[in-house]
């Protein structure tokens, strides 16, 4: 599947929606969804911010990117060539994208954001999203490898001394190769693993261990992993405490199937944590959840009533104080198929009802 007949699938699905509504437009203006319905085209300039420079507006018959001055050139030469859409451009000093699609559209106009006057459909467009396109596929598996390989083998020369900023500014730099953003970091050096569950960098310098969790974006699509390291000998009570936080994990994964209720893999998450001696453990972070164009759509609690689709991206993420499990999957009619996976990182092999898995252990330097 190229890039046209992507857009062109996904084209479909926002006109169904628009029937369903009764609307006769709808206004993109925020960056994930510009990248889904351009099948990877990117409408930033900074990362800090959710809303786009740019906005697309889909109409029955009819697709535009609409554009100030500045932005229309490169959108016309580098991200919507050969698509289909009709570039409008106003004048970088004023302010008309709201009033050039309410001249466009002949009704109703509904939008992926709050706007005045326009009805403010976000949750349906999510739900256009979930189910991933092969091409999507594809292109969440070559981030996972360049993801997973960066990150592990920047961790394989990080020794004591190194400090927590230092190493996410050495992954960076590797994604970065690949044109993959680097969107959110947590590093935690020796105790700070187990006091905080999202420590994000700092200057403090590595001694014994470090857990680096990186979340990273590719032509809108974001992927999140987790690994750990330790020098010398690790202390058994921590390998056995990881080992169970696999297994969870992977119990997790096992119970993501298409069809059925998200939740049903974060109950079966609390009751393996309980039969493991840490009943509390689950209440101390969220478990994760789908994901896909947000590093998670949807952040999965034990009452989501959300419907698991095919070839919906998730990554479920269950911690017990100091270790972290967090590896990227798809659903398919096949069962799961990793997005991240270890390459460098030692293996161990785990089963679950019949269904194998090869998971990361800790990396002793």
């Amino acid at each position: 599947m190229n890039r046209l007949e992507e857009v062109n699938v996904k084209l479909e699905r926002v006109r169904t929606l628009l029937d369903q509504k009764n609307l006769s437009a709808v206004l993109f203006k925020k960056q994930p969804n510009f990248s889904w319905i351009t099948a990877g085209g990117l409408n930033m300039v900074g990362i800090a911010t959710e809303m786009g420079v740019t906005s697309v507006l889909i109409t029955k018959d009819k697709c535009y990117v609409i554009a100030n001055r500045i932005e229309s050139p490169r959108m016309r030469d580098e991200e919507i060539d050969g698509l289909g859409f009709e570039l409008i451009e106003y004048e970088w000093f004023e302010n008309k994208e709201l009033e050039i699609a309410k001249n466009i559209a002949t009704g109703e106009i509904g939008s992926d954001t709050p706007i005045a006057g326009l009805h403010c459909i976000e949750a349906d467009l999510n739900r256009l999203r979930y189910e991933l396109t092969d091409s999507e596929i594809e292109r969440y598996l070559y981030l996972g490898e360049k993801l997973s390989k960066s990150l592990e083998s920047v961790l394989l020369f990080t020794r004591p001394g190194d400090s927590e900023a230092e190493i996410a500014g050495r992954i960076s730099s590797e994604l970065w190769k690949y044109r993959i953003d680097p969107t959110g970091f947590m590093v935690a050096a020796d105790e700070r693993a187990r006091l905080y569950r999202h420590p994000i960098p700092t200057m403090r310098k590595v001694e014994k261990s470090v857990m680096v969790s990186v979340n990273a974006r590719y032509k809108g699509l974001i992927t999140t992993v987790t690994r750990m390291v330790y020098f010398g000998k690790v202390p058994q009570n921590l390998l056995s405490q990881y080992r169970q936080n696999v297994e969870i994990e992977c119990v997790m994964i096992e119970k993501t199937k298409i069809g059925e209720k998200m939740n049903l893999p974060v109950l079966a998450a609390v009751e393996t944590y309980r039969k493991l001696g840490y009943p509390a453990e689950w209440k101390l972070h969220h478990q994760g959840g789908a994901m896909g164009y947000y590093a998670r759509d949807i952040r999965v609690t034990p009452t989501c009533e959300e419907i698991v689709r095919r070839n919906q991206a998730f990554c479920w993420n269950p911690t017990i104080s100091g270790t972290k499990s967090e590896d990227g999957f798809i659903v398919t009619d096949s069962g799961p198929v990793m997005i991240t996976k270890p390459f460098v990182f030692p293996k161990i092999e785990v089963e679950i009802n019949g269904v194998k898995f090869t998971r990361p252990d800790i990396l002793v330097l």
